[in-house]
């Protein structure tokens, strides 16, 4: 077996994954959506036929809700009967003192 013993400083690594790459103008739209609205977003339409449709909508669903958290915003998606997800922000309940 070869290896060798290196200080810890001298550790180089590669990070896991992806980059999720959010558009900035979805960002804005989630923070500055009216209340009451619903945000329809045409161009993240899907397949219902797919054989990837479930995970096409799990990735549309995690890019959306990334924009969510980046726009400071929490999040309901529900997809259409056609594939277009839709977007609501979910308010916050508060916790009552009994």
């Amino acid at each position: 077996m070869d290896f060798e013993f290196i200080d810890e400083n001298e550790i180089e690594a590669v990070k896991r994954g992806r980059k999720s790459t959010v558009p900035p103008e979805l960002i804005e739209a989630l923070a500055s959506m009216p209340k009451g609205k619903a945000l329809k977003v045409r161009e993240y339409a899907l397949d219902p036929k797919s054989e990837d449709y479930k995970n096409d909508k799990a990735s549309v669903s995690a890019m959306i809700r990334s924009a969510g958290v980046q726009a400071g915003v929490l999040v309901a998606i529900s997809f259409s009967p056609e594939g277009i997800p839709q977007i609501v922000i979910k308010t916050p309940k508060v916790k009552t003192k009994k």
